[in-house]
């Protein structure tokens, strides 16, 4: 019984200690990779700053070179790597290495800015998904701009049952023309 507790004393104990390290000096949990998947992983990642960092914190979860069939912006990345965060990868890696991974990313795999719709012809699933509006509230604009088409975003305050709202925080993906 006292072995036990001095046990679970010293358990703590460690856990304290390792907690109370700054986070860069804490070991990196997870998985060790063999030279053969490191080779393997490298050979098919770009070869630039990061690109072990990649490896060691996003091949946890997934093949590292997952990253490759995606093309997002910097905006896109940031997302990815706060959403990995939040799942974990904040055990794998400092803030720091996060921000190293999300250029790594951004730089070697760009993608394009999402393109515009244009409200006066966009279809209810694209006003639903770019303009963020309720089934309802799509509808809503779609059998007003049967009538009146948009010559401004700033024209939609005008209809009942569209929150102009969600229409002026994504201002930056919506047009009239």
């Amino acid at each position: 019984m006292t072995r036990t507790l001095i046990g679970i004393g010293l358990a703590a104990a460690m856990i304290a200690a390792a907690a109370s390290l700054p986070r860069a000096q804490q070991p990196a949990q997870g998985r060790t990779f063999t030279p053969e998947e490191m080779a393997a992983y490298r050979a098919a990642l770009p070869d630039a700053p990061a690109r072990d960092l990649v490896i060691r914190v996003c091949g946890q979860c997934h093949e590292p070179n997952r990253a490759a069939s995606l093309r997002l912006t910097r905006d896109g990345w940031e997302g990815v790597v706060q959403k990995m965060k939040g799942l974990g990868a904040s055990a794998l890696a400092t803030d720091a290495e996060l921000a190293q991974i999300t250029d790594y990313l951004s730089e070697n795999f760009k993608g394009e800015a999402p393109r515009p719709i244009n409200m006066n012809t966009a279809s209810a699933i694209d006003i639903e998904a770019v303009a963020g509006l309720l089934r309802k509230e799509a509808a809503a604009w779609i059998a007003y701009r049967g009538k009146t088409p948009c010559k401004t975003l700033d024209d939609l305050k005008k209809v009942e049952g569209v929150p102009f709202k969600k229409i002026d925080e994504r201002r930056d993906r919506l047009v009239c023309f």
